[in-house]
């Protein structure tokens, strides 16, 4: 413990000097990985600082994910690769295409200032919880997707994260304490905006069919900006939770959620077996562009946010330290379905 020792530098706070001294022993490989630090009383008498101070820096380090404390035993080295200016805690409500290329734009904008670990809630509320509580004295920052059900309880447990350190991504998650981070989508009015800015091709169709499939987190809001649309304009609108085959009709237009694209593989499937043509008979829209969705059936028209934007604005609030709050482009891109 002796050999911790101080650099004289009067204008850093004391918890910063403190955490320096314990960082620069692993440096020098004094301390090594696993090896349990002085105990907080050890350190505060051997510096004459603070319990407070002491638990400050060590609550720092172990953000930095440098050390880890184990209850009621003490503080051990956890990572000897220190050189990571930020420790980001990731969690998402599951794993897609498009959220891949979020933590893939997140890795890439941080670069090797931070370590980033990826975790899952599973739209399960308990593991959200647990996963934040054992976690919030280990990193720098939380960057989460919610998509739970109880507000209130998902309200309660992100506020338990102090807000400087709390950056919420895809859905938009309003009334937490102030000072935080967040890219979000607007589900209801981006279906409302691209369907009114598309105007003069949506009236090809008589019919319009959102498939409101139950694996889209995102089905309430789109639900609600697409029944906006048909009732401003007029259009004989439907909400179904599965495709119909009985009542696949000509001048029908579907709109897919389905976070799978299961239900756009089937409406082709349909077209086919009738020997229709997209963008004639039966009009197609899905949520989310793919490479795939490109050359399609000659191209499937999409309503898309751009992922990877997001995960470099998250980066950039990280880096630069400055939170706001912004909403994320969502774009149509046209096609042949349409």
């Amino acid at each position: 413990m002796v050999k911790l020792t101080l650099n004289d530098n009067a204008k850093r706070p004391k918890y910063l000097l403190l955490s320096d001294s314990i960082v620069e022993q692993i440096e020098k490989g004094e301390l090594v990985l696993d090896e349990k630090l002085p105990s907080v009383n050890q350190l505060s008498r051997h510096f004459s600082f603070s319990r407070e101070t002491v638990f400050k820096a060590l609550n720092h380090l172990s953000e930095k994910g440098i050390v880890r404390a184990v209850d009621k035993i003490g503080y051990f080295v956890d990572d000897v690769s220190i050189h990571n200016d930020y420790k980001v805690f990731f969690m998402l409500d599951k794993f897609t295409t498009f959220k891949e290329d979020l933590f893939n734009s997140l890795l890439l904008n941080l670069g090797n200032l931070a370590k980033v670990s990826m975790y899952f809630h599973h739209q399960n509320f308990e593991i959200f919880e647990a996963l934040i509580a054992q976690n919030l004295k280990n990193y720098t920052h939380f960057v989460i997707t919610t998509y739970l059900d109880n507000p209130r309880k998902v309200k309660k447990v992100l506020n338990s994260i102090p807000p400087e350190k709390r950056i919420i991504l895809d859905k938009c998650e309003r009334n937490l304490s102030e000072g935080y981070g967040m890219v979000y989508q607007d589900f209801e009015n981006d279906i409302f905006m691209a369907l009114a800015d598309n105007l003069n091709l949506v009236k090809k169709y008589g019919r319009l069919i959102l498939i409101d499939h139950e694996n889209a987190p995102h089905g309430d809001f789109v639900r609600t900006g697409f029944k906006k649309f048909c009732k401003e304009y007029n259009f004989e609108g439907e909400v179904h939770k599965d495709l119909l085959p009985d009542q696949f009709n000509k001048g029908n237009l579907y709109i897919t959620i389905d976070a799978y694209d299961r239900d756009l593989v089937e409406i082709i499937k349909l077209v086919r077996a009738e020997n229709w043509k997209l963008g004639n008979q039966i009009g197609l829209i899905s949520y989310n562009d793919t490479t795939t969705k490109e050359i399609l059936d000659g191209g499937i028209t999409v309503i898309s946010t751009d992922f990877k934007k997001m995960g470099a604005a998250a980066a950039e609030m990280i880096l630069s330290g400055n939170l706001i709050q912004k909403q994320n482009t969502t774009n149509v891109i046209l096609r042949n379905s349409l």
